[in-house]
Order: structure tokens, then C-alpha cells, then sequence
């Protein structure tokens, strides 16, 4: 594997001719798919600079040292000020393979409650949005947002 580009938090990289971007750090990424007890999806939604967009998605973040269960229970309350009592592994696998080294493991949360606002840390500027999940489908549709490809694919809402 070789070298292409280093910046301040990705590498270019080529291995037998093919390029493909890495993460300097959290090579692998978890989110949360979380209920609250009054049957309400909780999503996120936040501007990402690569789309240039709001994206709406489900609670997630880069793993770090404490493993993805771990960071999934994190991610949930900073991101959304919900805890859960355990998380469920449903899926793992890459996200954009051709082009990332990414690993994504999406987990289910049980037992969520509410112990604070949300909204992130540091610079993160995230809207929680708690929307009946038999609503969410029609929601989704009216939203002015990118919707996240695991968040559309789960509603049947990937066409934006």
C-alpha cells in the first residue's frame, strides 16, 4: 500500500492500483437506531460539508477506543440527549467500499430514555428530531434535507 496524500484527517491511499481515502483516525463508524417507549424514530440531522447539505440520519459517530457497543451508547446521548440500556448489533459491513476503507456497524438501542437536550458537542450543530414511527416514511418525504442512504433504505424514502 502506498502513500497518494495526507491531509489533516484523511489519507489518499493506492493499493494495486486502485486509490481509495482513509480516516486518520475512527476507521470505523456505528449508528444508532433508536425508539423512545412513546413509539417515536429519533433521528439527526446536521450540515455536511463533503454533500454541502443538511442530512438527516440516524444517531452515529467514528469509533475510538472504547469499541463500537460503547460508542453507540455514546453517540445516542451526546448526539440526541437519549441513553439506552444496551444496544443490538443488526448489521455491519462498508459504506462506500469502492472509494472508502470505512466500516459501519448499525445497532438497534433498547430501553431509551431521555436524560438531556442533545445537539452534540464541540462545533456540532445537530437538530433531534423524535418523529412517530408510522409517520416517518411521509415525514421524510417533506423534509428539505439530504436523506442518509441507511436511513432511507430502512423507510423506503432513498430517492433524495
Amino acid at each position: 500500500m502506498k502513500s497518494i496524500f495526507e491531509g489533516k484527517n484523511i489519507l489518499v491511499l493506492e493499493r494495486d492500483d486502485w486509490e481509495f481515502v482513509e480516516r486518520k483516525k475512527g476507521k470505523e463508524a456505528v449508528a444508532v437506531i433508536a425508539e423512545t417507549e412513546d413509539g417515536e424514530l429519533i433521528l439527526t440531522e446536521q450540515f455536511r460539508r463533503p454533500v454541502n447539505a443538511r442530512v438527516i440520519d440516524f444517531p452515529a459517530g467514528l469509533v475510538e477506543d472504547d469499541g463500537p457497543e460503547a460508542t453507540a451508547k455514546k453517540e445516542l446521548e451526546e448526539e440526541t440527549g437519549y441513553t439506552c440500556d444496551s444496544v443490538e448489533l443488526l448489521a455491519k459491513g462498508p459504506t462506500s467500499p469502492g472509494i472508502t476503507s470505512e466500516i459501519v456497524s448499525i445497532y438497534r438501542a433498547h430501553g431509551v430514555r431521555r436524560v438531556g437536550d442533545g445537539g452534540g458537542v464541540d462545533s456540532e450543530q445537530i437538530t433531534v428530531h423524535r418523529v412517530p414511527l408510522q409517520e416517518v416514511h411521509a415525514w421524510l418525504e417533506k423534509q428539505n434535507a439530504l436523506i442518509d442512504l441507511k436511513v432511507g433504505i430502512y423507510f423506503g424514502c432513498g430517492d433524495r
